[in-house]
């Protein structure tokens, strides 16, 4: 269907007579026209072309030149030149966090409280944005609940990408990376103006790298490597000035070993000295509390099998697998008659992610009469079908009034199994599985509008409304036959569709005295949406839970001083969040609840320089006091501590995790040029991070110390077409703790960073 559209698309248009073409998408930078300042920045945070500096939003924007230089192929290495935003991983599962909102929850059941968008179209798992980055045009980040123009699920912020869109000129690139572990990485771009209305630009990125985690009990077992490759099809057609149709289709895939499910490696456990037995108030020991074989006792108690230490070891005795698949199509469809601009924005992604891990975490083998224990494998699998629709109406005018009027619509069909078996020999332990399908259908329709009450002082209010339907079906498992995934009838099956409504808001005023300057203060809130439980059949355990909300104040400043050779933004704010959703164990399925409060204030600064000429300092700094505020949560540790430690545990007062109180980056080049056209660029950037806990139990096995980053790289062009770079990342080496998770029998799991990477690019483009 898609080929037969595109070919549709190209045989009218090649038909179609060369009128005035619409004005070309505007980059993230341009170059100022005195060529002595640091250029205008364009952005698309409020659904048109603007001035960052004229958008009362706290945004970072990023160019392809931005993005080229500082390496960032992935959305996880914006943290390096974002302020507020922090990036935990475990396997496939993404984590980002903005001002005190962390991804925590990551099942079919939960949906993403970052926004991310490609190309205009949302992302509805969080595995997605682990998607590479390549043939970018900009990134931008937005800081704060965006609830009315994007509306679902940008609970904490958004991310947006917006890939290169096909050009008049004839046209062709192409990147090649090597480096240590083995890795490869080659991506390019071919642009093909087929007549004066029409271009097709293909690109694509194939890359690998051999894995830097290993088992120290079983040789041959390797985690965290990588093999992966994309492919995207853009087409653009303008027929008359009016008309404007851009269209996408991309293929992405990846199949490697992963990093395991919840965390690659067992940290240990808390345990009470006195006592032997597990315990939230406990000490940390390097043990793996599923696991008893006599090697480590205390008080005569057999607390558990030690573990590796190292950050890049683990005690496996399985290898595990991930596939990743997702194909998309979308199309954008612009007619500007006049006063305004109707738009239309489709879009259909199907996304899968099915991976494996050592359901023990370790190479000791043993059995367990209980479900879902004992040596063994475990296996999520999960595939989304999504289908969005958006249509919008935004003016032309740029002043007294500007407005923008949009619909949209959602539907997501979320299939999701975890299964576990047991294999160690002879076992009589049945195997568990859970298997949901999820419908999703959301609507929302919303309208925002500027006003100048003078010129130098404008008034922005906007309003969304947002209905949803969740259509559920769950059925469990437990009576697999030993050693395999072979199951019989399940023992619960449940149902239901519950709907949830949310009405979200924005206000706000800007003064700018002049172009060099804007104050800002703005009032707004956001949601992310409600979900469903699996009950397992227990009356207990709530069948739905309501959206989690935030009101969010904030004041700010954007400035342009000496002449545009300093570019400064500025931001204080404070969140205040509502029905928070955790994570509840049981012993044979976890559910989800509306848990408490929190709050987060702080303030962030980014400020872009060129200190002289082709010599550039960028800085940021953000400081995040995140605390929760009310919180009653079950205690995990409460089964194993032999009735020594409470039921439930208050954490108000504990920190949100991935929420550092202060992250500063700096990043210094300076373009040295050597004759006519060649140029050699050195490259430093840093980044310093204080600590941060990556659970909500605040423990030291999931606490993450002060850290300091560092990359470097030299590049050299002899001219505009061709370069060749050497590069080294974190290069002394520091492992960062990048996720916990209290995992089954209380055991801590983790995720960490890359280690140190090096190798050399080399590009070449006509």
């Amino acid at each position: 269907m898609l080929t037969a559209s595109v070919a549709a698309i190209l045989t009218l248009a090649v038909a179609t007579p060369a009128f005035a073409q619409a004005a070309p998408s505007v980059p993230a930078t341009t170059t100022a026209d005195d060529n002595t300042g640091l250029g205008d920045i364009v952005v698309t945070a409020q659904r048109r072309d603007e001035r960052l500096q004229d958008v009362p939003i706290s945004i970072t924007a990023l160019s392809a030149a931005d993005l080229d230089r500082a390496h960032i192929n992935s959305a996880g290495r914006l943290q390096f030149v974002t302020p507020g935003f922090s990036w935990g991983q475990q396997g496939s599962d993404s984590f980002p966090a903005i001002r005190g909102v962390r991804t925590s929850l990551v099942s079919a059941q939960n949906d993403p409280v970052i926004g991310f968008f490609l190309d205009g179209i949302y992302q509805s798992r969080t595995q997605q944005q682990s998607i590479p980055l390549f043939d970018v045009a900009r990134v931008e980040v937005q800081r704060g609940p965006q609830g009315t123009l994007y509306g679902r699920n940008t609970f904490g912020g958004n991310i947006s990408v917006v890939t290169q869109q096909p050009g008049k000129d004839l046209a062709f690139g192409v990147n090649a990376d090597v480096g240590n572990y083995s890795a490869v990485r080659v991506d390019g771009f071919v642009n093909l103006p087929i007549s004066e209305t029409l271009a097709i630009r293909l690109s694509g990125v194939y890359m690998r790298h051999d894995g830097y985690v290993h088992s120290v009990t079983t040789p041959g077992v390797t985690l965290n490597d990588d093999d992966e490759n994309a492919q995207r099809l853009a087409i653009k057609w303008t027929p008359t000035s009016a008309l404007e149709v851009v269209v996408h289709a991309g293929h992405w895939q990846r199949d490697d070993a992963g990093a395991g499910s919840y965390g690659y490696k067992v940290a240990g456990t808390l345990i009470n000295p006195a006592t032997g037995y597990q315990s939230i108030n406990g000490v940390p020991y390097a043990v793996n509390p599923s696991v008893h074989n006599g090697t480590a006792i205390v008080n005569g108690v057999d607390i558990g099998v030690p573990v590796a230490t190292g950050p890049y070891e683990n005690n496996w005795d399985y290898q595990p697998f991930e596939h990743l698949l997702e194909n998309y199509a979308s199309g954008t469809i612009s007619y500007d008659f006049g006063p305004a601009v109707l738009r239309s924005i489709t879009g259909y992604t199907f996304f899968r992610a099915h991976r494996s891990a050592d359901n023990d975490q370790s190479s000791v083998i043993f059995q367990n009469p209980a479900a879902g224990f004992g040596s063994g494998v475990q296996e999520p699998n999960t595939s989304s079908a999504a289908f969005t629709q958006e249509f919008q109406i935004a003016s032309t005018a740029t002043a007294p009034l500007q407005w923008i009027v949009g619909a949209f619509y959602l539907h997501d069909r979320v299939n999701e199994s975890y299964q576990q078996k047991i294999t160690a020999p002879g076992t009589i332990t049945p195997g568990f599985k859970a298997s949901a399908l999820l419908r999703t259908d959301a609507y929302a329709g919303y309208a925002q509008a500027t006003y100048a009450i003078v010129p130098e002082l404008k008034v922005t209010a906007g309003i969304r409304y947002s209905h949803e339907k969740k259509a559920f079906e769950f059925a469990d498992y437990a009576n697999g036959v030993p050693g395999t995934y072979d199951f019989g009838a399940p023992y619960s099956q449940t149902s239901g569709a519950p709907t949830f409504n949310s009405t979200t808001w924005r206000a706000g005023l800007q003064y700018t005295p002049d172009r060099s300057l804007m104050l800002y203060a703005t009032a707004s809130t956001g949601f992310e949406s409600g979900g469903v439980n699996d009950t397992g059949g227990s009356a207990v355990i709530p069948s739905s839970y309501a959206p989690q909300k935030v009101n969010a104040y904030e004041v700010g400043a954007k400035a342009r001083m000496f002449d545009g050779k300093v570019q400064a933004d500025f931001s204080l704010f404070y969140n205040k969040f509502r029905n928070l959703q955790i994570n509840v164990y049981t012993p044979l399925v976890s559910y989800f609840g509306s848990a408490g409060k929190a709050r987060s204030k702080g303030g962030e600064i980014a400020i872009r320089t060129l200190l002289a000429t082709d010599f550039h300092v960028d800085l940021t700094a953000a400081y995040l006091d995140a605390k929760y505020t009310t919180y009653i949560s079950r205690n995990n540790f409460f089964g194993a501590s032999n009735g020594q430690d409470p039921v439930s545990v208050d954490l108000a007062g504990k920190r949100i995790p991935n929420s550092p109180k202060l992250t500063t980056t700096a990043a210094v080049y300076y373009e040295l040029h050597v004759g006519d056209e060649a140029v050699v660029t050195p490259y430093v950037s840093w980044m310093h991070s204080s600590g941060y806990y990556t659970t909500d139990y605040n423990t030291a096995l999931d606490r993450q110390k002060n850290y300091n980053l560092v990359d470097v790289a030299l590049r050299y062009a002899p001219n505009s077409k061709l370069f060749v770079e050497a590069y080294g990342n974190n290069v002394f080496d520091k492992p960062v703790l990048f996720s916990g998770v209290v995992g089954r029998t209380q055991r801590v799991q983790v995720s960490y960073g890359p280690p140190a990477t090096y190798g050399l690019r080399a590009g070449v483009k006509f």
